[in-house]
């Protein structure tokens, strides 16, 4: 081997062992927060950001799958960064302004369940997280004062763990009976919430479908030739509870055109409870029906129930759909984060080496399960075993694997930021595994 030879190899080497959170920003985005839609993407802490619960919640309980734990009355005790000194932080104050002024610092607070919940004690991790406005950019002036929005940066990012105490699903405002005939009709009243919970027995067993009628997309709307039609919004939605009040399943718009639809096994007997809320523009009525689909849930015919991915892969869910007349975005996903990550906009893509499967369900209710293979391409492979891939791989980006493409990113985020960013993640996720052998 020439010496130039040998010196590339070198150089490459020594590149990509630093190869780090660089390559992130042309990877799909972060998987969401599995607890709450909407959660906040959670950054990395400062080393010397620090936070302890000086005065715990008044009441931790919270209604299991229907509220979030009630952390009124909390103070916490931050330092590090802007906090020179320990600071008392109310969450009674501070939670829920978002009212940005110039240097003014917004709290977030967010619980996350490290297990299944379970009616009584719940270990959760508690994050807290503060930023500062800081530039002000001026979009217009009315009555002599310019608006707008400031920028905005993140001064302190912690965790702590927490106890809260989940209570069972309320029954005892049950009001109405559902059965398979006659549907029922719910009145959604315009701009308030709207919420009823509904009694259903199965008479035999079988794979039931519980769904809304009625919703409607709103919004101003326009033809191909130009024609404008606004349309008011009507949007119910629909969780569904065993006769113990422990959640079964939710749903939102899987139904089409912003109705809910759910599916559940049942026997002959069973009780359960449909819990169903919602919005509309104008008062407006929506029908719920229940109805027994077939004696187990239907198989959804795939082209084919087993697939091989290369690492960082997008699964092509519209190929395992053909001829089943849905596309990827007609029907609902659900797998192991271990080893698929991603979401339905962008896609799921394998990130660890293995075999796992995948269920795909469609709007109708029928289902397939697919069986996952996830492995190393051969240049893959090469970089794992030649040069120290084990500890950049994770960060590179998201489809068809480019070693070039992966030192180009790599350089213009420069390799003593790559080397920090790796060195921090290694020492985040070590401090993970190790926080809950302290507590």
């Amino acid at each position: 081997m020439s010496k130039s030879v040998k010196r590339i190899l070198a150089i490459l080497l020594a590149a990509l062992l630093t190869l780090a959170l660089s390559t992130a920003a042309a990877a799909a985005p972060a998987k969401p927060m599995k607890q709450f839609e909407g959660a906040p993407v959670l950054e990395q802490a400062a080393p010397n950001w620090t936070m302890s619960v000086t005065t715990q919640p008044t009441n931790t309980s919270f209604i299991m799958h229907m509220e979030e734990p009630n952390l009124a009355g909390m103070v916490i005790s931050v330092s590090g960064g802007i906090f020179e000194t320990p600071t008392s932080i109310a969450y009674n104050t501070v939670a829920g302004d978002d009212v940005q002024k110039q240097d003014k610092i917004l709290w977030g607070f967010f619980v996350d369940f490290n297990d299944r919940l379970v009616v009584g004690d719940n270990a959760a991790t508690l994050y807290v997280y503060a930023w500062q406005c800081t530039e002000f950019h001026p979009l217009f002036t009315d009555g002599g004062i310019e608006y707008g929005y400031f920028d905005t940066e993140t001064v302190f990012y912690a965790n702590v763990p927490i106890t809260v105490v989940a209570t069972p699903f309320d029954l005892g405002g049950i009001t109405r009976p559902l059965a398979l005939t006659p549907p029922a009709i719910m009145t959604l009243v315009a701009d308030v919430y709207n919420s009823e919970v509904f009694e259903f027995t199965a008479p035999s067993d079988g794979y039931y479908s519980f769904k809304s009628t009625g919703g409607q997309y709103g919004g101003t709307f326009y033809s191909e030739e130009g024609d404008v039609i606004e349309r008011d919004y009507v949007d119910p939605w629909a969780e569904l509870y065993d006769k113990d009040g422990y959640f079964l399943a939710w749903d939102d718009d899987r139904g089409g055109n912003y109705d809910f639809a759910i599916y559940q096994q049942l026997k002959a007997g069973d009780k359960v409870y449909l819990a169903v809320g919602g919005w509309a523009s104008e008062t407006s009525n929506i029908t719920i029906t229940a109805a027994r689909v077939s004696a187990t849930q239907p198989v959804l015919e795939l082209k084919s129930n087993d697939i091989t991915l290369t690492f960082h892969e997008y699964i092509d869910l519209d190929a395992l759909l053909e001829d089943t007349g849905l596309k990827a975005q007609d029907v609902s996903v659900s797998f192991d984060w271990d080893y698929i990550d991603g979401w339905w906009y962008y896609g799921y893509y394998g990130v660890k080496c293995g075999t796992t499967t995948l269920t795909i369900e469609a709007p109708d209710g029928s289902a397939a399960t697919v069986n996952v293979t996830i492995k190393y391409s051969v240049m893959q492979w090469l970089c794992v075993i030649l040069l120290g891939g084990w500890a950049w791989m994770p960060f590179t980006s998201i489809g068809p694997f480019n070693l070039f493409n992966e030192i180009k990113l790599l350089f213009q985020n420069g390799l003593v930021n790559s080397l920090y960013d790796l060195f921090f993640h290694w020492r985040y996720g070590l401090f993970n595994r190790i926080q809950p052998l302290l507590y």
